[in-house]
């Protein structure tokens, strides 16, 4: 239930995001300035109608309007408009830390400067660190639609970013048609260079999915991840090795990968000992922020504050920042949400 007091926690305790992509966050308003300012026609001519756009019936759709939106961020200046932005809200809901993706090839496509984008990032992140304490990292999520070939030469910039802030690799996009098998060489090059090693996999697509970024990839964290529950050897592997789970509830359901609250299995993953941890991933498009998925956790998922907590130390642990930085994170939020909890008596 959640009581006001649980609510009050849920506002103020210091939170990890480890899933959310910086293109996916931007706010409508944000969007529309920015296409009228690079002259990029949007199938929108107003605040209203760009919301409108933000309604999907399933995930083929959401990649299209993902897609389509992206056109209007061109410049490294925009990208580093859209890190502060995302990284002042994300500070706003006692986010301490976050690992941020940017889609590399959404903007290679158009001729954009991968490496510009990334800068650009790094420049609004930093001036959030300034300002708040609140520190952002990079991920770079590839499109696995494009094919491992492509893939090197983002892994190159990514190498030369990592300066910068970038810290981990990923592959995204449409799981269906597109295992993770393929893509190997390019995580043992990823995993050679020093880089967190994660992967969207079951989200629409079954647990070979998730084998395949476990087994082949070597990936640490997965991003959703809920096709798991259809294997229950699947789920004592995932234990096993302390493999994390990066759940984006509301996001589930906007795109159809889950029918309702009731279908969905993060329940019955936590119950199983897998680790998840809850982000908002595309808050724009889902209509939603790390602080409302975990109250609806608790709304539809009957969570209470120690498996709140349990979740949120999850997500520091798994974070891809150096082992001191990761261990002192991870007694600041031990340390501050058991003042919090005694403070209000959750």
């Amino acid at each position: 239930m959640l009581t006001p007091e649980l609510d009050e926690f849920i506002v103020r305790m210091p939170k990890v995001e480890l899933h959310i992509h910086l293109e996916g966050a931007i706010a409508p308003r944000t969007l529309l300035e920015l296409a009228h300012q690079n002259g990029i026609e949007l199938p929108a001519r107003d605040l209203a109608g760009v919301e409108q756009l933000f309604r999907y019936r399933n995930f083929g759709e959401f990649l299209t309007v993902f897609m389509a939106m992206t056109r209007a961020i061109v410049r490294g200046e925009d990208f580093a408009r859209l890190a502060y932005e995302i990284g002042l809200d994300l500070a706003a809901q006692q986010v301490c830390y976050a690992e941020v993706m940017i889609s590399p090839m959404q903007h290679i496509r158009r001729g954009m400067d991968l490496y510009e984008a990334i800068a650009g990032a790094a420049e609004g992140f930093a001036r959030v660190e300034r300002e708040t304490g609140t520190r952002c990292r990079i991920a770079l999520d590839y499109g696995r639609q494009y094919g491992p070939d492509l893939a090197w030469h983002v892994l190159d910039v990514a190498r030369k970013a990592q300066p910068l802030g970038v810290v981990g690799w990923s592959i995204g996009g449409n799981e269906i048609g597109y295992p993770p098998e393929p893509f190997a060489e390019i995580f043992a090059a990823a995993r050679a260079a020093n880089f967190g090693l994660m992967a969207h996999a079951g989200e629409v697509v079954g647990p070979q999915s998730v084998w395949g970024a476990i087994e082949c990839l070597g990936a640490v964290r997965l991003g959703h991840g809920i096709r798991s529950i259809d294997d229950p050897h699947l789920l004592v592997e995932l234990v096993r090795r302390g493999v994390v789970l990066d759940v984006c509830p509301s996001s589930n359901l906007h795109t159809g990968a889950v029918a309702s609250w009731d279908e969905h299995p993060l329940r019955t993953l936590y119950d199983a000992g897998v680790l998840v941890t809850i982000n908002s991933d595309d808050p724009t498009f889902f209509h939603t922020t790390i602080t409302e998925e975990y109250r609806r956790a608790v709304t539809h998922f009957g969570f209470n504050a120690n498996d709140l907590t349990a979740m949120t130390l999850n997500a520091a642990r798994a974070t891809f920042m150096p082992p001191d930085e990761r261990t002192t994170l991870c007694a600041r939020i031990d340390a501050e949400t058991t003042a919090l909890r005694r403070e209000l008596g959750v």
